[in-house]
């Protein structure tokens, strides 16, 4: 089914039954994704409720091919060429492996994590399908890492600010981290320790340095990763 001319995300999402609909999710995928949406590309999503953001992105992208994965047995109303839904839990690599090599031999442009928001479990089919099945430049973005500060989410902890304190003694490595440790608060419980991670990973240039690092130098498998509350977007290298 193709869009009406300038029909937005905003407005094709209020039409299904999906959690991102009224939003601001929607708003920034139509900013990230506007460019693509002509273009027969192959998506992913990790989590996807009752099936509505399927048929929302089937609409969105007039060309594209949408796969779904999701704990529960999904079915959708109607038949859909350009839909495949599949069962099993995000952290089964045999499982990715299986889906895009019947979905998406070639990989995928666009792979959305709405999943089971673990820390554990999203980094395993991060670093699986980001590396394995993810096209160079595309585009794989972690919904609701916010979760890590929450105290009541299974892996998430309520954020506390540390007041700053004077370096400890001792050698001089162990003041400077004494020191900094004092002067930046960090905060590393579930999601919120996978997006440090992938801080880490758009660093790794700085990490290997020959001179200022611990070698062997290589370049960070992410081109770019934007930030914002919910949202992670992340682009691999080409």
């Amino acid at each position: 089914m193709s869009r009406p001319p300038g029909k937005s995300l905003v407005e094709i999402a209020s039409a299904y039954d999906t959690d991102k609909a009224g939003s601001s999710y929607v708003e920034y995928y139509d900013r990230y994704f506007g460019p693509l949406r002509q273009q027969p590309v192959r998506m992913l999503e990790l989590g996807i409720l009752h099936g509505g953001s399927l048929l929302m992105w089937e609409e969105y992208f007039s060309d594209g091919f949408i796969v779904g994965l999701d704990l529960d047995e999904i079915a959708l109303p109607g038949s859909h060429e350009r839909v495949r839904i599949y069962q099993g839990r995000q952290e089964d690599t045999k499982l990715l492996d299986r889906i895009a090599e019947e979905s998406a031999p070639q990989g995928f442009d666009i792979i959305i994590d709405d999943a089971a928001h673990m820390g554990v479990l999203a980094r395993t089919s991060f670093w699986h399908l980001f590396d394995r099945h993810l096209k160079p430049g595309g585009i794989y973005v972690i919904e609701d890492w916010g979760t890590g500060y929450w105290e009541s989410w299974p892996d998430g902890a309520q954020y506390h600010a540390r007041p700053a304190a004077p370096p400890s003694l001792g050698t001089r490595m162990a003041a400077k981290v004494a020191r900094v440790d004092a002067q930046f608060n960090a905060h590393n419980f579930g999601m919120v320790g996978l997006i440090k991670e992938l801080v880490d990973e758009c660093g790794m240039r700085d990490i290997t340095h020959a001179k200022n690092g611990v070698p062997p130098s290589r370049e960070s498998r992410i081109e770019e990763m934007s930030l914002r509350h919910g949202q992670a977007f992340v682009r691999k290298k080409t």
